[in-house]
């Protein structure tokens, strides 16, 4: 069984709904899907950076 371990731009592209991300992760099981510490950070990084109405969007979203 494959174990897949998610980029921060695949997040991103998740979020945004774009390129079919959330289709595929659907296909191949969300519970195989994995975010190492660092893509956590660099997410909750862009989020704090990001401006505050889509800030709280963003927060909300992840």
């Amino acid at each position: 069984m494959s174990q897949f371990l998610l980029d921060t731009n695949i997040c991103v592209h998740l979020l945004k709904n774009e390129y079919g991300i959330k289709e595929k992760i659907a296909e191949v099981g969300v519970k195989l899907c994995f975010l190492s510490e660092i893509t956590l950070a660099e997410l909750l990084y862009g989020i704090e950076n990001s401006a505050p109405t889509k800030r709280e969007n963003n927060i909300e979203r992840f």
